[in-house]
């Protein structure tokens, strides 16, 4: 070509020209099929190959997937498997756990319950209802027993004409008319302060302004009371009757105070609230009365306490020496199992005022001038009865009483010596007449009791003032004062007991 373009050249520029466009043509001409071919080359190659293309992604899903289950099945399955073989066997494990227990409850209960049924499940509650039933039952059954002892003192003593009370006392009967009896019944003679208590109030008799009889017994209406009487029975009470004889102001004199009864009963007397002012400060102990070759006539079983040999003599006479004091008369009575002390107070010691009694004529007297003036002569109308009280005296019989069992026909007969002894020495007592020596000795006795009580009471009250003294400095002093005092009274106590050191020579 070169070589005709060449020649062209050189022989015909016109021609040259000419040949060029046409070898240009030609060249295109091939350019463009060679392109078209090597096109529908490409396209038939990029068909065949998304054909094979297409197949192969389907082939190499199905793979994946077969690679997915094979290792489910080879590892997650395992697994799965376990899981649920575990969650089965701990839910076997609870169920064996429960009836387990179950088993050992119901083994239980039948240990602690040989005859009840194995369903037996208010056990708790059955017990509860138990304790009620039975405190209920004791309370009946205590309550009546109290009311029976009630109604055969009432019978052998208030109730019969008969009777000490209704031949001494102009009336025998209730503290107030509207209180109940016994069980409720109106028409007895005593009223009803408690379960255990009854009080009946006897009035018009000389030298007397009253006689209050009051029946203490046992607490059988309490449950806990009956345990622990069971549980110790030498601190369990006994059923007791009390007599106080109230005498008029004016009729016993100062020096009168004695007791009699069995030495035991001297000392639980003394330890009382009721002796201790009078019987363990002013009284001695004496032989009593004595027959014409010195010898004692009270029973040997008894103890005389008095304020002098002289007022022993006075009180205890012939009569009651028969009676019941005398040492074959004593030991042969009924009445001397259940005697337990007879106590005479001049009314000076406070025992008199402490039933509050003494109270009621004044306070009626009160009433009867009316509103107005009773408001303005109230500390006078007390002022009143604090003087009857301190001039007033009181005579205490202090017995056992026996068990209903015996009724009212054993009540008389044990406790007829007891109850007829009641009115003569009432009688005795406000007959004694004390002479001079006496008055002196007692005005003397009660002279130095004041002064020992003051000096007491003045004691008492130096060291609480001292200590209300020492509490308000301490109160002022900071915590390091307070340890350097501490310290100081600690070395004082060592120092004071310590003592005195003695140097010996030689």
């Amino acid at each position: 070509l070169l070589s005709l373009v060449g020649d062209s050249d050189e022989d015909d520029g016109s021609g040259f020209a000419m040949a060029t466009t046409h070898v240009r043509a030609r060249g295109n001409a091939r350019f463009v099929f060679v392109s078209l071919c090597i096109l529908a080359l490409f396209a038939l190659v990029q068909g065949a190959h998304a054909a094979r293309g297409g197949g192969g992604t389907e082939t190499t899903l199905d793979a994946q997937q077969a690679l997915e289950d094979k290792f489910a099945e080879d590892f997650e399955a395992p697994i799965y498997k376990a899981s649920q073989v575990s969650m089965d066997t701990a839910a076997d494990v609870e169920v064996e756990r429960k009836a387990l227990s179950a088993k050992q409850r119901l083994a239980q209960r039948r240990r602690a319950n040989l005859h009840a049924p194995p369903v037996f499940e208010w056990r708790y509650e059955g017990v509860g209802l138990l304790a009620v039933v039975v405190y209920v039952l004791t309370y009946l059954r205590g309550n009546a027993v109290n009311r029976e002892i009630a109604r055969a003192f009432d019978v052998a003593f208030l109730t019969k004409t008969s009777g000490t009370f209704r031949k001494q006392f102009h009336e025998v009967g209730k503290l107030a008319d509207t209180d109940p009896g016994p069980g409720g019944r109106r028409s007895s003679n005593f009223s009803k302060e408690a379960p255990d208590e009854f009080k009946c109030w006897a009035t018009g008799r000389r030298f007397l302004t009253g006689t209050l009889v009051t029946l203490k017994l046992q607490k059988r209406h309490d449950l806990f009371h009956v345990i622990n009487a069971l549980s110790n029975p030498a601190l369990a009470t006994k059923d007791t009757c009390v007599v106080e004889c109230f005498f008029n102001p004016g009729v016993v004199q100062p020096g009168t105070c004695f007791a009699i009864g069995e030495l035991s009963h001297i000392k639980n007397l003394e330890k009382s609230n009721k002796g201790k002012l009078d019987v363990a400060r002013l009284c001695d102990t004496f032989a009593g009365p004595k027959d014409i070759g010195g010898r004692r006539r009270v029973s040997s079983l008894l103890t005389v306490k008095a304020e002098s040999q002289e007022l022993a003599c006075d009180v205890l006479t012939d009569v009651s020496l028969a009676a019941l004091f005398g040492e074959k008369t004593f030991s042969e009575s009924a009445s001397e199992r259940f005697l337990k002390t007879i106590h005479a107070a001049c009314g000076d010691g406070g025992s008199a005022s402490s039933t509050g009694v003494l109270a009621q004529p004044a306070l009626e007297k009160v009433k009867e001038k009316g509103d107005g003036d009773a408001e303005d002569d109230n500390d006078s109308s007390k002022n009143e009865v604090k003087k009857e009280a301190q001039n007033s005296g009181v005579l205490r019989f202090t017995f056992d009483l026996p068990s209903a069992d015996v009724g009212a026909d054993g009540y008389e007969r044990i406790l007829r010596d007891v109850i007829d002894l009641i009115p003569h020495l009432v009688d005795a007592v406000a007959r004694v007449r004390l002479s001079e020596q006496q008055k002196t000795n007692a005005v003397k006795r009660r002279k130095l009791v004041t002064e020992e009580d003051f000096k007491l009471s003045l004691k008492t009250h130096q060291k609480e003032n001292a200590d209300k003294r020492l509490d308000k400095k301490m109160d002022a002093m900071s915590d390091k004062e307070k340890a350097k005092w501490r310290e100081k009274q600690q070395k004082k106590l060592l120092k004071k007991g310590a003592g005195k050191s003695l140097m010996r020579k030689g």
